[in-house]
């Protein structure tokens, strides 16, 4: 590694030790050594190997500057975003430790064992209503394999009895039917009895009535027509 190292650091050296050639053949005539000029050179020099450029002119120095700007944009959105993701995430871990705290505080609170029950004596009652209930329905079962080993639920249907059946449905839809039809003819009056009884007085004199006012103008029509 530090043969490598030293061997990155020649070649950086002659390649802005090239880079300050090629300034002093492109611009400038030739200048005495270790003269101020010369280490301002040297300092251009690495600059223009640091930003990476071809040479020293004001449009390369534009263009560099222009990339490392677009760069330094980049990279700030990057790290704006990743510090808008960062607060969702400890919003979202905040919200879910609330949740795990609420779960594990109930827990405790309806837990029968636990010194923090909210009521300790109801749980231990409602635990033995539910032994009380599982046993009751062990009984209720096995009740039931011993009505289903001693007596066959399945019942044997014969045409004749299918035949019979039918024929008592037929009669008792008729049946519905009939009533159906003296339902409708009382239909409007009302459940008290007196009261019924007195609308359909009322009904009997209307339609008297209008038998009457009937013979009336038929007489009067008879009357015209002689």
């Amino acid at each position: 590694m530090d043969g490598d190292s030293k061997i990155s650091t020649r070649k950086t050296s002659i390649e802005r030790e090239e880079t300050v050639q090629n300034i002093l053949e492109a611009h400038l005539p030739p200048i005495p050594p270790n003269s101020e000029l010369e280490e301002a050179l040297n300092t251009l020099a690495e600059v223009v190997h640091i930003l990476d450029i071809p040479d020293a002119s004001f449009s390369s120095y534009s263009t560099a500057i222009t990339r490392m700007s677009d760069r330094r944009f980049e990279l700030s959105r990057s790290l704006n975003r990743l510090a808008q993701v960062e607060t969702e995430l400890k919003e979202h871990f905040a919200s879910l430790k609330h949740e795990f705290d609420l779960l594990q505080h109930w827990n405790d609170a309806l837990d029968p064992n636990s010194p923090h029950s909210i009521h300790p004596e109801s749980a231990m009652m409602l635990e033995r209503r539910k032994a009380s209930v599982v046993r009751k329905a062990k009984e209720y079962h096995r009740e039931l394999e011993i009505l289903l080993g001693s007596q066959p639920l399945e019942v044997p249907v014969t045409l004749p009895h299918y035949l019979a059946q039918k024929e008592k449905n037929l009669q008792l839809e008729k049946s519905l039917k009939e009533k159906r039809a003296k339902i409708k003819a009382f239909q409007g009056l009302s459940p008290n009895l007196e009261l019924a009884r007195h609308e359909l007085h009322l009904a009997r004199e209307k339609q008297k009535g209008l038998f009457q006012l009937r013979e009336r103008l038929l007489g009067k029509m008879a009357e015209g027509v002689a």
